[in-house]
């Protein structure tokens, strides 16, 4: 775990639970990371407890009515925090008003909250995430902490200025499971891209892909607002966590095509299924997998290129030993999550806040 927190001071006895509150305000989205999170925490000792939130997407309400809730959530878990004679602290999985709930879970959680960011500098337009808002609470006194899932969102908030209090830890991740599933469709392997669709998503790749992958491979997207991609058969709609895992499970192999992220919830999620993904090395995937693995595209040259020869080639990997090198790196990617989580619980979520 890196971590830039405080140094550590008046821990309590390694064998004095903390009690942490877990507000989740995307219910759904973010139901399969929270599960794991939760887990790596009870895993450590923590005893947990979850206040959930419905996104108004899956609600069929309002923003207004969902950001009333959210906001009643916070304080009931602070007030949970407060009333609890056990070390305890506040973790919320989202911050729904960006930067700005530096203020909101400081005022309804005192010196215990935590907020996972997980986009520092979102792709599409967000309430609260501009410099400008970072420039205006990074001087706030005793904000709360921040947890972030990789090396490139820890150096997005420290460009932000708001390094000072802040966690890297691993993105939470179940145990890896050895369940074998028959593979849907007909033909030959199915290669998948899953996700909602974003402006970062490289259409142009997976188009190129497409003219020397099909017909040998089932070629197949399945994610919220994707355009017609040609060479790909596209279902543009959001599916059931249910239906994403037997989307994951039933995959051959998944491409990650993002020209620039933070981290992938799909990509650990593959891990847990033994599922090998295919993406560019010089991202967060090289910490799932190393930066050796051939499963990741290399850069070169100045302008930061790829070769569709070496996507290619990590796709045949990914279909052929693949699955093998994916099962361990689960296994270790878990290990270490789990360790750094129970860190956390010891180190950082027990101190005198």
């Amino acid at each position: 775990m890196t971590s830039t927190a405080p140094a550590v001071s008046g821990l309590p006895s390694p064998d004095t639970p903390a009690r942490i509150v877990v507000v989740n305000p995307l219910g759904v989205a973010l139901e399969h990371y929270t599960a794991a999170l939760c887990g790596h925490l009870q895993n450590a000792g923590a005893e947990t407890e979850l206040i959930s939130v419905t996104e108004p997407s899956q609600s069929g309400k309002g923003r207004i009515g969902w950001l009333i809730a959210y906001l009643e959530a916070l304080r009931s878990a602070g007030r949970l925090a407060r009333q609890s004679t056990a070390p305890s602290g506040v973790l919320l999985t989202w911050p729904v008003l960006g930067f700005l709930d530096f203020i909101t879970v400081k005022l309804a959680c005192g010196n215990s909250g935590i907020i996972v960011y997980h986009d520092p500098r979102p792709l599409v337009r967000s309430v609260g995430s501009s410099p400008l808002v970072a420039r205006l609470v990074k001087h706030l006194s005793r904000r709360p902490g921040t947890l972030v899932h990789s090396q490139e969102a820890a150096a997005a908030m420290g460009d932000l200025g708001l390094a000072s209090g802040m966690v890297l830890l691993p993105h939470p991740m179940l145990p890896v499971s050895d369940a074998v599933h028959e593979r849907s469709g007909t033909g030959g392997p199915n290669v998948r891209v899953l996700g909602q669709y974003k402006p970062d998503r490289d259409v142009a790749l997976l188009e190129e892909l497409a003219s020397r992958l099909a017909p040998k491979y089932n070629l197949e997207i399945v994610g919220r607002g994707w355009p017609a991609v040609n060479g790909w058969t596209v279902d543009a709609r959001f599916v059931s966590e249910d239906e994403l895992d037997e989307l994951i499970a039933t995959s051959d192999a998944i491409i990650i095509p993002y020209k620039r992220f933070y981290q992938s919830g799909i990509a650990v999620r593959a891990l847990e299924q033994a599922v090998p993904i295919v993406g560019r090395a010089g991202t967060s995937l090289r910490e799932l997998y190393g930066p050796q693995s051939r499963l990741l595209v290399r850069e070169s040259g100045e302008e930061r290129t790829t070769s569709i020869d070496s996507w290619i080639s990590a796709v045949e990997h990914a279909l052929g030993q693949g699955r093998t090198e994916a099962a361990l790196a689960g296994k270790l990617f878990q290990e270490d999550a789990s360790r750094s989580w129970a860190e956390l619980h010891r180190n950082w979520l027990l101190r005198e806040r």
